[in-house]
């Protein structure tokens, strides 16, 4: 389907407690001003889970409506496990009430959409890395590697200008679950992980304390909070060293929120990964926010 000038995709990225959307245009820019979330959260029932997610079809629709657009397709980026060429959910950690349950019915059952609406689901991470490839710090690179810090750990890559892909449709590699200490890697480098470290070093902290606050602390001066960047950044080194040498990694990117505080990993990163010889640049995504609508719009466009 040729996309005409007043055409707009509706560009959605699942959390584990908000839905984050976006409208991009026919150009592929994404539009001021069209930008929302809408609480998602991943232990809601299953009535509100899918009450969110049509609430926010019928919101881009009439966003879309307002400005004279006509809404031409959807992409999805949802955590896994899941069933990405047919929308359906595999989880059970988490949005557990609509496991098993086609998403992609739902969304082409609704007012807005029609049973012939484009929809395209997609791993977040490997929608990240695709919109790094395509209009982030991955351009220039055969072989790139997309690290998300956040509530968990996720690592993505592409091979050869190709992201690799599961056969269900998830990053082919994952680190998440490397062993390491008493547990696996994301224990360590996540956000209970720097949460861990934190208190491995200063003691019990407040329960209400975040990782954006020891970003604040260490970018303050606060001793402990910037060794837990430090040592996170070791850590993370030492648990991907390895697989970057056999992949022939030349860009590794950072994402995920906690990757807004890159400069104080930076270090330590750098220092851990020195004589890997593939690689060439190590940088923060350049759409840490973003990077997952631009990768569900490349997708998109490919799939005409």
């Amino acid at each position: 389907m040729d996309l005409k000038t007043n055409s707009c995709r509706l560009l959605f990225d699942v959390g584990g407690t908000f839905l984050k959307a976006v409208a991009a245009d026919s150009a592929g820019g994404l539009i001021p001003g069209s930008e929302f979330s809408c609480p998602m959260p991943s232990d809601g029932t299953r009535e509100a889970i899918t009450g969110a997610l049509a609430a926010s079809v019928a919101r881009g629709a009439a966003f879309a409506a307002r400005n004279g657009l006509v809404l031409a397709g959807i992409g999805i980026a949802f955590p896994g496990p899941f069933d990405y060429a047919n929308g359906i959910p595999r989880m059970e950690h988490k949005f557990r009430s609509i496991y098993g349950l086609s998403l992609a019915d739902l969304l082409h059952g609704l007012p807005e959409t029609g049973p012939g609406m484009p929809v395209r689901f997609m791993h977040d991470v490997n929608a990240a890395m695709l919109g790094e490839m395509t209009w982030g710090n991955a351009r220039d690179a055969a072989n790139a590697a997309l690290v998300t810090l956040g509530t968990g750990l996720g690592f993505a890559c592409c091979l050869g200008r190709e992201v690799q892909y599961s056969p269900t449709g998830s990053p082919r590699l994952a680190i998440y679950n490397c062993p390491y200490r008493d547990g696996i890697l994301e224990d360590y480098v996540s956000k209970r992980g720097f949460l861990r470290i934190y208190a491995e070093l200063a003691g019990p902290a407040d329960p209400a304390l975040t990782v954006a606050d020891l970003g604040r602390m260490a970018s303050e001066g606060d001793p402990a909070a910037k060794a837990t960047f430090a040592e996170a950044g070791r850590i993370l080194a030492g648990g991907i060293r390895g697989l970057l040498e056999e992949q022939k990694i030349e860009c590794l990117l950072m994402g995920g929120q906690i990757s807004r505080s890159f400069a104080l990993l930076e270090p330590a990163l750098r220092e851990g990964l020195q004589g890997v010889g593939s690689l060439r640049t190590i940088a923060p995504a350049a759409h840490i926010g973003h990077a997952a609508f631009y990768g569900l719009l490349a997708q998109l466009d490919a799939d005409r």
